[in-house]
């Protein structure tokens, strides 16, 4: 009941006085009203012996006085109706501050959340508003970031209880099964519930309401109070409003962290391509891209094309004069593509250069770059190379093959044959390596055609390769024509065969040609 004194009840501006005034003159007798202290707050003393008290709900407001009993039963009733109606309408018109209040908040906390797009914002703005309106010592709210994911604190507040211990982290199993089944719970006597002693919770009392957006149950929020407080269904249903209020912000929060996060993807993607197409020009102005890069020279014809399967790979190749009789070619393949593959491939090249300049035979080339690429390894990479010298005079041709693809020799009568292998093993494996030689002899026209394993290894969609096969008889269809036509010949006829299927390696091709007397 809400607090009534007859003091305040006989108050000029109730009207309670001006309501008993016609009961007094019908009663026609002088009557004194006291208060529950014996104070005088209506009439005058001395009225009469006797004395009715004025009980509400049991509790004693204070008593009417007067010469009849009867009278003064009558004025009593009358008191006690009137301070019931009015403890009806205080407490009436405190539910309807009260409701007013909790609206008000609402609206607060929805313009609020509303304006927030941080997940932690949110959650602690929305444990703020809940904690005006319910009494709580502790509270948080979790939050299951993506679907089926475990739920994760994203705002609390309550000091921790006696012993030091969180007393959040054990309500997880607790929260979790109302997130599950979409309920919310009060628990007012937690050393009785078996969950809340099972998961070992230090709070005496607890209400939680799931965070419901939409279909989906993104988490929920949990109010407890350390001295076991009471809670009503009347906190539980404001904390389902709150909640509902809640998991539209959370929803609206992991959006927008969905989109900041595919935004960063993009810049960073960006910045990788940026990265990537520098690397591409950095690769491409490793080899030799003009063509023809001897115009002077009639004696022999070469041309050479590379594309990497990525943006940037791990084949390379080179050709380069010795002097003025020696011409130096080679191919090679690196372990493994992308970045890493073409950085060991930019060490490898450089490396076959410098040595190959010297003079040195094939075989002590290929030894002297193994020694170096095995001293400076810094990773488990290795890399296939063929390197030859061409005496463009006498057209003899000494190679070596460093576990490289055998290039096919091409006869100027239309024949086509694979050089021998030499037995050499790939670069930076092993350190105590031998390389043998090989010698060819070119006859005027005739020409290599040097490759990588992507050419043979290219495939449909149906996982069917190119194979060596059908390399060899793209060769014989096309032995005779010029280098930078036969490349584009067997390009054609790798193209017509994978038929747009995605390139699984690299592919490079590089073409040499001793040219007849006739063309000098």
């Amino acid at each position: 009941m809400a607090s009534v004194t007859l003091k305040a009840l006989l108050n000029p501006r109730t009207g309670a006085a001006l309501a008993l005034a016609p009961v007094l003159g019908a009663l026609g007798g002088a009557l004194a009203v006291e208060d529950a202290q014996g104070t005088l707050v209506l009439g005058s003393s001395n009225v009469g012996p006797a004395r009715v008290p004025v009980v509400v709900e049991g509790a004693t407001l204070g008593w009417v006085s007067g010469a009849s009993e009867s009278a003064a039963m009558a004025c009593s009733t009358l008191l006690a109706h009137l301070a019931a109606k009015e403890s009806e309408r205080r407490a009436l018109a405190g539910e309807v501050l009260h409701l007013y209040r909790e609206i008000h908040l609402i609206e607060q906390l929805s313009e609020r959340l509303a304006a927030l797009l941080d997940l932690s914002s949110v959650g602690q703005s929305a444990l703020e508003q809940a904690r005006r309106l319910i009494s709580a010592s502790h509270g948080a709210i979790l939050v299951m970031v993506e679907p089926d994911s475990p739920l994760r604190p994203v705002a609390s507040f309550g000091a921790p209880v006696e012993g030091g211990a969180d007393p959040i982290a054990p309500l997880a199993p607790f929260i979790a099964s109302v997130v599950e089944r979409g309920v919310a719970e009060i628990v007012n006597d937690c050393a009785a519930d078996p969950r809340a002693k099972k998961a070992g919770m230090a709070l005496g009392s607890l209400v939680c309401a799931p965070l419901r957006a939409k279909q989906r149950t993104v988490g929920a929020v949990a109010l407890g109070d350390a001295a076991g407080a009471a809670y009503s269904s009347a906190d539980l249903q404001l904390l389902n409003t709150i909640a509902l209020q809640t998991a539209s912000a959370i929803e609206s929060a992991l959006l927008c962290g969905e989109m900041v996060s595919a935004a960063r993807d993009r810049e960073q993607l960006a910045a990788l391509q940026k990265e990537l197409d520098t690397a591409r020009t950095i690769q491409q102005a490793l080899v030799p891209r003009t063509f023809p890069p001897f115009p002077e020279r009639t004696d022999f014809d070469i041309h050479a094309e590379m594309t990497a399967a990525l943006a940037v790979g791990g084949d390379f190749f080179d050709f380069f004069l010795i002097d003025d009789e020696h011409l130096g070619v080679v191919i090679g393949d690196v372990s493994g593509k992308g970045i890493p593959a073409a950085l060991y491939m930019a060490v490898a090249r450089t490396q076959i250069r410098t040595i190959a300049l010297q003079g040195l035979p094939p075989k002590e080339c290929l030894l002297e770059v193994n020694r170096v690429l095995v001293r400076e390894k810094v990773s488990a990479m290795f890399a296939t190379c063929f390197y030859g010298i061409l005496n463009t005079r006498s057209g003899e041709f000494q190679y070596c093959n460093g576990a490289h693809n055998p290039p096919y020799l091409l006869r100027a009568s239309g024949g086509v044959e694979r050089l021998p292998l030499t037995g050499g093993l790939p670069l930076g494996m092993f350190s105590r390596l031998k390389y043998n030689d090989a010698i060819v002899q070119l006859a005027p026209g005739d020409a290599l055609f040097l490759y990588t394993d992507g050419v043979p290894e290219a495939t449909t969609a149906e996982q069917d390769d190119f194979t060596s096969e059908r390399l060899a008889a793209a060769l014989r269809s096309c032995a005779t024509l010029s280098c930078q036509e036969l490349i584009r010949h067997v390009t054609s006829e790798v193209l017509a065969f994978t038929a747009g299927a995605p390139q699984s390696d690299d592919i490079t091709m590089l073409a040499i040609r001793l040219r007849p007397s006739s063309q000098l």
